[in-house]
């Protein structure tokens, strides 16, 4: 269905909002909760209200155009049907998104595909964050084709990626709010290293010095 629940919501909000993302997409909108909330607080929280004033870039992909609802069309700034395997590596290459999000989605594809699709993300987006059941207590069969777990996921598939990952009790079943930092660790600019080098440098040549004493 496409619905989320709510434990963690909180904690992605704060996951990309205070990383002040002036463009998000959206993978998977279903409902359009998160373009509400991403609107609320990166433009209209802002003071900006009117849409004529938003400066935020919040664009969606739904696989059911029917399920895109009329409030959807208007939060989001484009919205896009069809296969987020198609479609999320293609935008993000065309767009420079500060984030992507996968809510409730990446367990709907076959496993590989899910690896690859969060590869491709997480090569293109300096943000990805991942809300997904994990471990094997959830139901398989959606109300509807879309809306069927074709896959498992647990914590430790995610830790090829450098991220955290939060675990949320949902009546005995585990729920995850991975976030993907690809940038976290960046290579220290050159101008660090040389100051760096010539620290050493200084370093070993008082360390001689003393040795000689």
């Amino acid at each position: 269905m496409p619905l989320s629940i709510w434990r963690g919501m909180e904690d992605c909000l704060q996951a990309m909002v205070e990383r002040r993302p002036s463009a998000v997409l959206d993978a998977g909108i279903g409902f359009g909760l998160w373009g509400g909330l991403l609107r609320q607080y990166l433009d209209v929280w802002s003071g900006r209200v009117q849409p004529s004033q938003w400066a935020t870039r919040i664009d969606g992909i739904e696989i059911d155009e029917k399920r895109v609802q009329p409030h959807a069309r208007h939060l989001y700034t484009e919205i896009l049907v069809g296969d987020i395997r198609r479609l999320v590596p293609s935008r993000a290459a065309q767009y420079s998104y500060d984030a992507i999000l996968f809510g409730d989605v990446i367990e709907h594809l076959p496993k590989d595909d899910g690896r690859l699709l969060l590869d491709a993300a997480a090569g293109l987006c300096p943000l990805v964050v991942v809300r997904i059941p994990l471990g094997d207590g959830w139901r398989r069969e959606g109300r509807e084709e879309p809306d069927h777990h074709r896959s498992q996921w647990y914590a430790s598939d995610f830790t090829r990626y450098p991220c955290t990952v939060r675990e949320y009790d949902y009546f005995g079943n585990p729920y995850g709010l991975i976030v993907i930092e690809p940038d976290r660790n960046p290579p220290m600019p050159s101008r660090l290293l040389t100051e760096a080098d010539q620290c050493l440098e200084r370093l070993e040549r008082r360390l001689e010095r003393l040795v000689r004493r």
